[in-house]
């Protein structure tokens, strides 16, 4: 399972390589600062800027693993080592949920920072940490889910342009809509409902 997931991370580095420079441009961005100049809002205003290419970039590469699968015929070179597609969907699914880990600390600096308002680098308001970063991380998963599921289809130019056009929309609507324990319910259903029918299809294909 862990050579399958290098295998999923080598084969989508461009979007690796992106996020984690990205993450260590706001990192050091954000403990600057946090702790030595807290008269800008460069991560907030950043971070809320790339939060929609963000949200695409997962969508895209959710779409991305499975249309190469597609027509490259990678589950079948892979199925001669002694794995089933059972496995290549957990390592693809999990090489995806690294990609938005990685790419969401821009999103959770500027988020922090938000909360935070500057005042002190950690507040005491704990909780209201939580109810707006665990929803954000699931947002950036459904966006993937939605690619991944929309990447398996014969019609792949309005898929994925359905897929990205939707992950656009999740994020306004789920500000319009709040941060909080109520959002869970709604992010995880897209998200079990994206992956069962992105495995159906992948399962139920012929090799």
């Amino acid at each position: 399972m862990f050579t399958l997931i290098i295998r999923e991370i080598e084969d989508n580095r461009v979007f690796f390589i992106a996020a984690v420079i990205l993450a260590v441009i706001f990192g050091v961005l954000f403990v600057y600062e946090q702790f030595y100049d807290q008269t800008y809002n460069v991560v907030i205003g950043l971070g809320m800027f790339i939060s929609i290419p963000m949200a695409m970039a997962f969508c895209a590469m959710g779409a991305t693993q499975m249309y190469w699968d597609k027509t490259k015929k990678v589950s079948a070179l892979l199925a001669t080592l002694a794995v089933n597609r059972g496995h290549i969907f957990a390592a693809r699914v999990i090489a995806g949920f690294l990609l938005v880990l990685i790419g969401f600390v821009p999103i959770a600096g500027a988020i922090i920072s938000a909360v935070s308002k500057h005042s002190v680098p950690f507040p005491p308001n704990h909780g209201l940490y939580y109810e707006i970063l665990i929803p954000a991380i699931l947002l950036g998963f459904a966006c993937y889910c939605v690619g991944l599921q929309a990447g398996w289809t014969s019609n792949r130019v309005t898929a994925i342009l359905g897929a990205l056009g939707l992950s656009v929309i999740l994020i306004p609507v789920i500000i319009i809509k709040g941060f909080g324990w109520e959002i869970y319910a709604i992010l995880v259903l897209l998200i079990a409902a994206c992956l069962i029918h992105a495995w159906y299809r992948f399962s139920t294909a012929a090799l």
